[in-house]
């Protein structure tokens, strides 16, 4: 079997590439074709309860969701979420729970409305898809509980337009304490 060294930057193979011990991977980006793997990290530390979190609020902005895609390949409309692992380091203390959204607008503030012009991706407004009949289930998803430490896992399986790249954390419970601190990773 040849040996082929990698180096900095982008190379191209003409046949396929075998790793016989895996891949390591350092940065927050991974893709493979179509298919990406980006972490997230995240705090609400600096949200500001001095009014009432409502309902589809702003908790956080988590980053920008990459649409790049490989030459060859149908420019994408719509960005497919096959999984989100969220795991809490540091909870709320009060109760808090919520979800993840994706919006089209960057920048939206702590306590303003995210979900009602974006997509759910993570919690109780999600329809999820079912790959067992191809359609959606009759599942109800869960909140994200943002006062359990641990990960949390969900398989929403869920489309968003390819415009939506922002991820924000969101509030679906009514907070009002003046410190809150969440610290999550989202991978």
């Amino acid at each position: 079997m040849a040996t082929t060294t990698f180096t900095k930057g982008i190379e191209e193979y003409e046949d396929n590439v075998t790793f016989g011990t895996g891949i390591t991977g350092t940065g927050l980006l991974h893709s493979f074709g179509t298919r990406k793997i980006q972490t997230f990290v995240g705090s609400l530390a600096d949200t500001d309860t001095a009014s009432a979190y409502a309902d589809g609020d702003c908790l956080v902005e988590l980053g920008t969701l990459d649409t790049n895609t490989p030459s060859g390949i149908v420019t994408p409309t719509k960005f497919f979420i096959h999984r989100a692992v969220v795991f809490i380091t540091t909870v709320a203390g009060p109760t808090l729970v919520g979800g993840l959204a994706l919006n089209p607008t960057s920048g939206i503030a702590t306590n303003a409305a995210v979900v009602s012009s974006g997509t759910e991706i993570v919690g109780a407004g999600v329809a999820s898809f079912n790959p067992r009949i191809s359609a959606t289930d009759s599942v109800t998803e869960i909140d994200l509980n943002l006062d359990a430490a641990g990960y949390h896992i969900f398989d929403p399986l869920v489309q968003a337009p390819i415009a939506n790249t922002h991820l924000y954390v969101f509030a679906t419970t009514t907070i009002t304490v003046m410190h809150l601190q969440v610290d999550l990773l989202l991978n």
